[in-house]
């Protein structure tokens, strides 16, 4: 679940230092009263990667402090953080496209130890799988389930590079149209497999002749 409860900021002057926000809330707190720490870990960050200058935190400390600070943030409110971080980044002395590198070298690195995933924008999201399903129609739309099948075939059958390429990405729809039907199958024999596993339980505790006879057409029937 998400640690932001109102997502909505205004612009940032970076090199300026400036930051406006109308109304953010981050863990559960106002923004402004993390500012102090986000900054303070941006300038810390941006020291440490300065050879030859001693930071008061080691960077797997910093990065440790970025991934708490980070973890279960929106795009929106992540990208509040990493403006307050280069703040602090350019009052360590840096300029702003260096603090950005080291930004993102301390977000690789905690995606590295921390298995951290970088939340995306929403709207291009959104654009995105919507230029892919508008491919997708364009490819396959006007294809039967068996028109594809048949393709499937026929590319497979010259055999060429190109056209087990090809053959791949037919079987891939083909796989995507079948989903929902195997996802049913599968928990349809879930559920028959699961109640075949309680009738035998039952019929082994009883221990009865008859279970016994039953238990052993069961396995022979089963192999």
């Amino acid at each position: 679940m998400s640690n932001v409860n109102v997502l909505v900021a205004a612009p940032v002057d970076v090199a300026a230092g400036v930051l406006s926000v109308v109304t953010m809330m981050l863990h559960g707190k106002p923004a402004a009263e993390l500012d102090e720490t986000i900054v303070k870990l941006g300038f810390d960050s941006c020291k440490a990667h300065s050879a030859g200058e001693a930071a008061e935190r080691t960077m797997a400390q910093c990065q440790t402090a970025l991934y708490d600070m980070v973890n279960g943030l929106n795009y929106t409110a992540f990208q509040y953080v990493r403006a307050q971080f280069i703040v602090g980044g350019v009052d360590s002395g840096k300029l702003v496209g260096a603090a950005e590198q080291v930004w993102d070298k301390q977000v690789n690195g905690i995606v590295k130890s921390f298995d951290f995933k970088r939340p995306k924008s929403e709207a291009k999201d959104a654009v995105r799988k919507a230029e892919q399903a508008a491919k997708r129609d364009k490819d396959f739309g006007l294809l039967s389930d068996a028109e594809i099948e048949s393709k499937v075939d026929a590319l497979i059958t010259l055999g060429d590079t190109a056209s087990l390429k090809s053959a791949t990405k037919y079987a891939a729809e083909a796989d995507k149209r079948n989903k929902p039907v195997l996802d049913a199958e599968a928990v349809s024999r879930k559920a028959i497999v699961e109640k075949i596993t309680l009738r035998v339980r039952e019929v082994a505790k009883a221990k009865t002749a008859d279970g016994d006879n039953l238990l052993t057409q069961v396995a022979l029937l089963l192999g």
